[in-house]
């Protein structure tokens, strides 16, 4: 029984701690054993008959302590989930401060209840090896947004949560974020399917090419002539090769694989710079080496914007240039002809012209 700021009803003294204490059977008055020895029986005897129980009566001083206790508890709770260096809110329930992001966490209320709660994360906790702050050196732009996702991935042990950036633009995420080997790998498994088909992809490029040059040289006197002819060109169209339907394939996996695990891959990416910059000794040059090695790189995604243009664009000119081929060799032949054909006339008005 808790007898903090409880007073014997006997002496009328407060409790305190290592007190001999004795209970009444009957009520569950406490008292002091002397006091109840003195007296000879309990003060609530009388009221024993009606059914009287014993309460510990009400102390603001008593609440207050167990407020606090409460409180203490949670912040140890708090401390040993989370680590020592993350805040709560503030009661207008805002952020003190959002430099690393914030938590989705629970905090205890006045019941023992769990409450949901927003949690500051400080620069100072752990996050596996590494500090935050060490991780805000590694990722620059935007830490405040990635590092509550890889908070989360450390804390419920997943293996991936969503990146919507990635999803639409993997490559170029991907070069955005520095990670340059992966938006290599990203370029080359979107292409290679196609390169190592060439002949069958350039080929359909060129018939389709053809196609729509017909489409463009109709002469269709209103829309629905157009529409006619469009059709009948639509009918004709080829079948994308083999080669074209599994790299179809390959770019659709690529999109939802990178929206997946793309926070996954990038958390790696920053612990292996951590500890390449814990082999620095000296200060500034781990502190140089983590800025230009993570961060983010515009050049970077524009240079892979062009590099996926230009391999689509080899792609598609192959094939216009084999469609076209056949028409530009006819037409070179006639020049060709037709330039003879001036030479030799030049030539015999030269000639005659001199005879004379």
């Amino acid at each position: 029984m808790d007898l903090r700021y409880v007073q014997c009803p006997y002496c009328l003294k407060p409790f305190e701690e290592g007190d001999d204490v004795v209970v009444c059977p009957e009520c569950g008055a406490p008292g002091h054993r002397a006091c109840w020895k003195e007296v000879g029986h309990c003060l609530y005897e009388n009221q024993h008959a009606s059914g009287y129980v014993w309460e510990i009566p009400y102390s603001k001083e008593r609440e207050e302590a167990d407020l606090k206790a409460r409180e203490e508890e949670a912040a140890r709770k708090r401390a040993q989930t989370f680590g020592s260096g993350g805040r709560d809110t503030r009661p207008d329930g805002l952020p003190f401060d959002n430099e690393y992001g914030n938590y989705a966490s629970y905090t205890t209320g006045d019941h023992g209840e769990m409450r949901p709660t927003t949690r500051v994360i400080g620069p100072e906790e752990m996050l596996g090896d590494f500090r935050v702050r060490e991780y805000g050196e590694v990722i620059q732009a935007n830490k405040n947004k990635y590092i509550p996702k890889f908070f989360l991935m450390d804390r419920t042990k997943r293996t991936f949560t969503g990146n919507f950036a990635a999803l639409l633009f993997p490559t170029l995420w991907s070069a955005y974020r520095r990670m340059y080997g992966l938006a290599i790998l990203l370029i080359l498994l979107q292409f290679i399917v196609p390169l190592c088909s060439l002949d069958s992809v350039v080929e359909y490029y060129s018939e389709a090419t053809a196609l729509a040059k017909q489409y463009v040289l109709t002469d269709a006197q209103d829309q629905e002539a157009a529409e006619q002819a469009m059709a009948d060109i639509m009918e004709k169209m080829p079948q994308p090769p083999l080669a074209l339907q599994i790299n179809h394939y390959i770019i659709l996996a690529i999109h939802l694989l990178m929206g997946m695990f793309a926070n996954t891959l990038y958390k790696r990416r920053c612990e292996q710079l951590l500890a390449k910059a814990k082999t620095i000794e000296n200060d500034d040059a781990r502190s140089v080496f983590l800025k230009r090695r993570g961060g983010t790189s515009i050049l970077a995604a524009l240079l892979a914007a062009l590099i996926l243009y230009t391999l689509l664009n080899l792609l598609v000119s192959f094939g216009m240039q084999r469609g076209y081929g056949q028409e530009m060799a006819e037409a070179t032949t006639k020049a060709a002809e037709t330039a003879t054909k001036a030479a030799k006339a030049a030539e015999e008005a030269f000639m005659s012209f001199w005879r004379k």
